[in-house]
C-alpha cells in the first residue's frame, strides 16, 4: 500500500528583531537590528549615526540575544548613561532613557 509522507509546513520566517531610539531633543527616530548595532559619531553599515560632538565614533553597541536587548559602552570618551547612571553594559527595558554625549535617547521595543 502506498505510504503517504505528510511534511509539515516551513515555520515562516522570523523578521529581524528591532528597536528604536527616539532623540528627545530633535524628535527623530532611529532604528537597530538584531543581533547588534553600533550607535557613534561615525558611519557604520545599519548602524545609528549621531550627529554630537561628544559622542564617540564607535560610542556604544546594541545587542539583541532572542529574548531582550543590551547596551555596552565601547571604551567611549564621556560614557554611556541608563537613566542617569554610568554604565559599562546593562540589559534594556521599554523607555528606558540612554545618554550619549549631549544626547538623549529614548529606548523603545518593538
Amino acid at each position: 500500500a502506498p505510504q503517504t509522507v505528510r511534511v509539515a509546513p516551513a515555520a515562516p520566517a522570523r523578521p529581524a528583531a528591532t528597536c528604536l531610539l527616539i532623540d528627545r531633543q530633535s524628535g527623530r527616530t532611529f532604528t537597530a537590528s538584531a543581533p547588534r548595532t553600533i550607535i557613534g559619531r561615525e558611519r557604520t553599515p545599519g548602524g545609528v549615526l549621531l550627529r554630537d560632538p561628544n559622542v564617540s565614533r564607535s560610542h556604544a553597541e546594541l545587542s539583541f540575544d532572542g529574548q531582550g536587548w543590551r547596551i555596552r559602552d565601547l571604551n567611549s570618551t564621556n560614557g554611556t548613561l541608563v537613566n542617569d547612571v554610568d554604565v559599562d553594559e546593562c540589559p534594556l527595558r521599554d523607555g528606558d532613557l540612554i545618554t550619549l554625549g549631549l544626547t538623549n535617547l529614548e529606548f523603545r521595543e518593538n
